[in-house]
């Protein structure tokens, strides 16, 4: 299912929500499992062609959240340098069994997202893992949270990867903005 969030942002509900935003250019934030891989290429190209789609913004390398990066081979794929070098040191901690080949060697491949991309700022939320991400959009007051907020709780931090004693200040931190006005795009709806 497709829900439009703003003049030109959209919302795939997966096992994971996908965001697609149009301007400045079509990128992705987070791609969903690739258990449900059909029905989310097919509810993304409702809205644009894959091929269309130049980057995909990862708030964090769960399988739930970068599972489909290889539905988008035309684009570029963008993570913290934390989670990167994580991933990189240890892929198991991150359940890659639920990522595609090609998926994997896309994110081993995937280049450091900047202080800003897009319109973006890229605020660091260590607490669900290591190098988790938000990207808050403050031309559509618009905040994307990952699993650090979600509609009615906060992520999980009993993972190898996870950080707990630094969740309660990065949920702060984006509640905060929530509290000031910003939309919360949560990566689950729960």
């Amino acid at each position: 299912m497709v829900e439009k969030i703003d003049d030109g942002v959209y919302k795939v509900v997966g096992h994971s929500n996908v965001y697609i935003i149009m301007k400045p250019e079509v990128y992705v934030i987070d791609t969903s499992n690739n258990m449900h891989r059909k029905d989310i290429g097919k509810e993304i190209e409702s809205v644009v062609p894959l091929r269309d789609v130049k980057k995909v913004l990862l708030t964090h390398l769960h399988y739930d959240h970068c599972g489909n990066v290889d539905l988008f081979l035309n684009a570029g794929v963008y993570a913290s340098k934390e989670e990167l070098e994580n991933f990189r040191e240890s892929p198991n901690d991150f359940f890659v069994q639920g990522i595609s080949e090609k998926g994997k060697n896309m994110v081993l491949n995937a280049t450091e997202l900047p202080n800003e991309i897009n319109g973006l700022k890229v605020i660091s939320v260590p607490g669900h893992t290591k190098g988790s991400v938000a990207f808050l959009d403050e031309k559509r007051k618009v905040l994307y949270s990952g699993d650090t907020l979600f509609l009615n709780g906060v992520g999980r931090t009993d993972f190898v990867n996870s950080v707990p004693k630094e969740m309660d200040s990065s949920v702060d931190r984006l509640k905060g903005l929530v509290e000031g006005g910003y939309k919360l795009c949560a990566g689950h709806d729960y």
